[in-house]
């Protein structure tokens, strides 16, 4: 066996152990992976760079600085859409008050992983569950709530509601849109909010289905 051989069932040899411990994804599935899934580790990186990816725009991820930050988020729905192994699209959540509250998404930059992001976020939002969790709610704001509001997530529009489900946090509420140019889709919802977050200001509404 020559050396080039010898290399190859080296490899070959390290992919089926690789399987054995982590069996890969199944393509055009969504899976959560929840703690103690030996996944997380072997996926944490990658996500960390799409996520960085798609955060770009504004500085990366607010929360998520490192591969090892994910870690706060008990929930990764991810989904593997093309011909590579790697993870192309996934939403983050962590059990918080009235269910599990979204904290992030990533995507690889295609088409295909966008519209995927938008299709499933809404679903979850909209009473949807995987793997035994559900209620999923978020705060969002600009574009991704234009994206859930059109393909029907739900939203709070209970002042009493939000409040308790921002547990404390200061906001400016407003109910109807506060922006009189903004589109006809916004203001069909009355749950807006104005929010100061690492010392920017926000208006977000939250889409989904909490328990409260």
């Amino acid at each position: 066996m020559n050396k080039n051989e010898l290399l190859e069932l080296r490899s070959y040899i390290r992919a089926m152990i690789q399987e054995q411990v982590s069996p890969p994804l199944q393509k055009g599935k969504w899976e959560i992976m929840v703690p103690g899934d030996p996944r997380r580790l072997q996926a944490q990186k990658e996500l960390f760079d799409i996520m960085q990816s798609t955060y770009a725009s504004i500085g990366g991820h607010f929360k998520v600085r490192s591969p090892e930050d994910l870690e706060r988020y008990n929930f990764w729905v991810v989904a593997d859409l093309d011909d590579d192994p790697e993870i192309d699209v996934a939403l983050f959540g962590k059990p918080d008050i009235g269910g599990a509250k979204m904290g992030g998404a990533a995507n690889d930059g295609s088409p295909a992983a966008s519209s995927a992001y938008k299709e499933k976020s809404s679903q979850l939002r909209a009473g949807g569950s995987i793997g035994g969790v559900s209620n999923w709610w978020g705060e969002v704001s600009g574009k991704p709530a234009y994206a859930m509001i059109s393909r029907g997530a739900p939203a709070v529009e209970n002042e009493a509601e939000v409040m308790q489900l921002l547990d404390g946090d200061t906001i400016t509420w407003h109910g109807e849109h506060p922006d009189p140019k903004a589109p006809a889709i916004f203001k069909s919802k009355k749950g807006w909010y104005t929010k100061t977050f690492g010392g920017k200001k926000s208006t977000k509404i939250i889409l989904g289905s909490p328990s409260v």
